[in-house]
């Protein structure tokens, strides 16, 4: 696709300087363009694990938009190219997409968290957008084996924007599937973006987000997370070594 925002490229990932207003303001041409368009939310935590999983890396590398979903990546950004990016939640930009399906009529589909969950998400999106044309809806405890059935029923339900709620490389796994053998327009992954827009994962206190401090709070609601999290202080030292390497606030 073509861009009418800069992408830099870090720790080998690319990462697109867009704010909200312009994704949202490209959509409709994206969905008349007849191809494939993949929207990753980009986090520490997915960086240095696509360093190690070289299928991650490369669905990273081949999404047309790779926006910063966290504080950790807009730091980064700041510096290494001396560049000040508004972090964009994936739960936020989900919302501003139905809202936006809504207004358009856009075909939407819903694929990923456990059933309940998906319930609750199409209950919430009748209730909010009772003309939303939702024409599928999977939960993501299928098997690999059923994966070209809910793909092939996907597809069937000719949808302009689907949203993919699993975990990172599996849902980028999915999507790359999804590519080889059909077109959605506008695709989204939004990881728990579907548990938190109906509340079974809480969102921080809008104090704690001022102070960029969301990480901590799932911590703290969600310690299990606290292995993964170690990826946090190797990320920073990786950007910091290229920072004083460079010189400047210029690296890739």
């Amino acid at each position: 696709m073509k861009r009418s925002w800069e992408r830099k490229t870090l720790l080998g990932l690319p990462v697109d300087l867009v704010r909200r207003e312009e994704i949202l303001h490209a959509v409709p041409a994206l969905v008349r363009s007849g191809r494939s368009h993949h929207f990753l939310a980009l986090n520490p935590i997915k960086v240095m694990r696509a360093q190690q999983e070289t299928e991650l890396c490369e669905g990273i590398r081949q999404a047309a938009i790779v926006y910063p979903d966290a504080v950790g990546i807009s730091w980064a950004l700041r510096v290494l190219y001396g560049e000040r990016i508004e972090v964009l939640p994936g739960c936020e930009l989900m919302v501003d997409l139905l809202r936006l399906a809504d207004r358009d009529r856009m075909r939407v589909a819903l694929v990923g968290a456990r059933p309940d969950v998906l319930a609750r998400m199409r209950a919430r999106i009748a209730s909010e957008w009772p003309g939303l044309l939702l024409v599928a809806a999977n939960d993501g405890y299928f098997r690999d084996a059923e994966r070209a059935d809910v793909i092939r029923r996907l597809l069937d339900a000719r949808p302009d924007l689907l949203l993919v709620a699993m975990g990172a490389h599996r849902q980028e796994t999915f999507v790359r599937a999804v590519e080889q053998v059909g077109v959605v327009p506008v695709i989204v992954t939004v990881g728990g973006g579907f548990d938190a827009f109906v509340g079974a994962v809480p969102r921080p206190p809008r104090w704690l987000l001022r102070l960029r401090l969301e990480w901590l709070y799932r911590l703290v609601r969600q310690p299990f997370r606290a292995p993964r999290m170690l990826a946090l202080p190797r990320f920073a030292c990786r950007v910091l070594r290229l920072r004083y390497a460079s010189g400047s606030p210029r690296a890739s």
